[in-house]
């Protein structure tokens, strides 16, 4: 039936009411919304997108719980920072959702406000540590930084030349940094030691420690906003046990401590410029790993080297909604890795994230519940992201030395040092040591980790069965093995090792194999 024909009278009588009246009305306020975002296009439906929206920010909006804590231990009051969080989110998913139709939200980085808080504001050494407002400063700074990068297409290439195993070391790295800050934060770590657990006023710790058992049981489950449920359970116990409920739970959105704070006077380059650097790095590696590998997981791109459809909107919606937290008083905005529970939902356009951008600008008037919420509450929150954080561990190439040991720099000095740009520095600047070291050119200083080394002799293989080899070895590989145990090796055990080689075949793997050669 061709959209918006009238039918006969007799043929609407018997089809549902609304079907009646979407064919006597026409083209629809809902078709309209179908084909600006390409809804039927990627095979989902406007039903799909808003509630795919509505599990993305559920599982999300806990950021509006965590980030206040973190931020407010560096001077800034809690109410602005849950204020400037929602409108930061909700600013930067309007961009990504409208221009980019990328089903992404945007959300502060809770590395990177690890990074704000214990890396500038608090430091051991009080001559290099920095006001909030300087660090707001250095905010917006990389947020002006990340908007020319993304405009100018200069993002991309500047990637190309980063490793990926730093990239990963950075990921893990900030994962091992939460994951200390979140047990400091409960109270089970003080100074590097274990509380003792077994006196009166250890039932904080108890309770966040039963906190982290119930969020990562809801996490194995896959509940739709379980880590909200974790800490709404944990904070209503400890406001039960100690009597100190919140006192007011709506309120007008305030922004009066925090609003257009920045201090840009006696920029000091020795720390402003590491710092700026440090947000606009960690913002880059975060938003680039997640536009690729959220895009493949929506089915937008089939392989990662394919361009992203509105990829640069939402690299310039990071920069925007960076810009905007500089001003609110919160920390640099990234794509949230979380916003993955809604594409598994069925979200693929911007319609989702809009959904989710809605629903930050209604949290925006709750924000006295949300800054009231314990820190024993929203600990457990900083392990558990750290535990998923650590799953890139795998994807580095442990046996080459060249990438295990900047690997290893980049991730161990983060949480010892509880600084994110000691671990990224020293991971480059031993990567491109090592590339002086073993000889390689100017333009592979940084070779990828898949490369493999051409004079390698120390190959050790495994007799199973192989396509066809070269080389020699040709009767023995249409026989379906490889020839030899130490392929390439120097000296005369080749030969040992071929003989070896038959006489395994003749004696033990021969009589297991059927006509067929399996």
């Amino acid at each position: 039936r061709e959209r918006g024909r009238r039918e006969p009278w007799w043929i609407r009588r018997k089809q549902p009411l609304a079907v009646r009246s979407a064919s006597c009305t026409g083209p629809s306020e809902m078709d309209s919304i179908d084909d600006f975002f390409k809804i039927t296009e990627r095979g989902s439906t406007i039903g799909t997108e808003l509630r795919a929206g509505l599990t993305s920010f559920l599982t999300l909006s806990y950021i509006l719980l965590v980030n206040p804590k973190v931020m407010g231990e560096a001077g800034i009051p809690p109410e602005d920072v849950v204020s400037g969080t929602c409108i930061s989110c909700c600013i930067a998913t309007i961009i990504v959702g409208l221009f980019g139709n990328l089903p992404f939200v945007m959300a502060p980085g809770l590395g990177l406000s690890a990074y704000f808080t214990y890396g500038l504001v608090i430091r051991e050494d009080p001559t290099t540590a920095v006001s909030w407002k300087k660090g707001l400063a250095f905010v917006g700074i990389s947020g002006v930084a990340m908007v020319l990068l993304s405009i100018t297409f200069l993002v991309e290439k500047s990637m190309k030349r980063v490793p990926n195993h730093i990239k990963l070391g950075t990921i893990i790295g900030i994962g091992m940094l939460l994951a200390c800050i979140g047990f400091e934060s409960s109270g089970l770590v003080v100074k590097g030691q274990i509380a003792d657990l077994f006196n009166a006023s250890a039932w904080p710790i108890w309770l966040s420690l039963g906190g982290l058992i119930l969020i990562g049981t809801l996490s194995h489950y896959n509940v739709k906003g379980g880590i909200l449920v974790g800490v709404t359970t944990c904070a209503i116990v400890f406001w039960s046990v100690d009597n100190s409920w919140p006192a007011q739970v709506f309120a007008m959105p305030q922004l009066a401590e925090s609003f257009m704070k920045m201090d840009f006077s006696d920029f000091s380059p020795a720390i402003g410029i590491p710092a700026v650097l440090t947000f606009l790095l960690v913002a880059l590696f975060d938003c680039s790993g997640c536009l690729v590998g959220l895009s493949m997981k929506a089915g937008l791109i089939s392989n990662v080297g394919e361009s992203v459809p509105g990829g640069t909107w939402a690299l310039v919606a990071s920069g925007v909604g960076t810009i905007l937290a500089s001003c609110t008083g919160c920390s640099p905005m990234i794509i949230a890795v979380e916003c993955t529970s809604g594409i598994l939902d069925g979200g693929r356009t911007g319609l989702c994230a809009l959904t989710a951008a809605f629903l930050f600008a209604v949290s925006l008037f709750f924000a006295p519940l949300f800054s009231a919420i314990p820190t024993v509450a929203s600990a457990p929150v900083l392990v558990l992201i750290g535990s998923m954080m650590m799953r890139e561990v795998g994807q580095i190439e442990w046996a080459e030395t060249k990438v295990a040991l900047p690997s290893f720099l980049t991730i161990s000095l983060m949480p010892l040092s509880h600084s994110i740009s000691n671990g990224v520095w020293f991971g480059l600047g031993s990567s491109i040591m090592f590339g002086l070291t073993t000889h390689k050119a100017w333009s592979k200083l940084m070779p990828g980790d898949n490369e493999v080394e051409q004079n390698s002799h120390h190959s050790f293989r495994v007799m199973t069965p192989t396509g066809a080899q070269q080389g020699s070895n040709q009767q023995q590989a249409q026989q379906g093995f490889r020839p030899a145990i130490f392929s390439g090796s120097r000296g005369g055990i080749s030969s040992v090792s071929a003989s070896l080689n038959r006489g395994f075949e003749e004696d033990i793997v021969r009589p297991l194999m059927r006509d067929d050669g399996v």
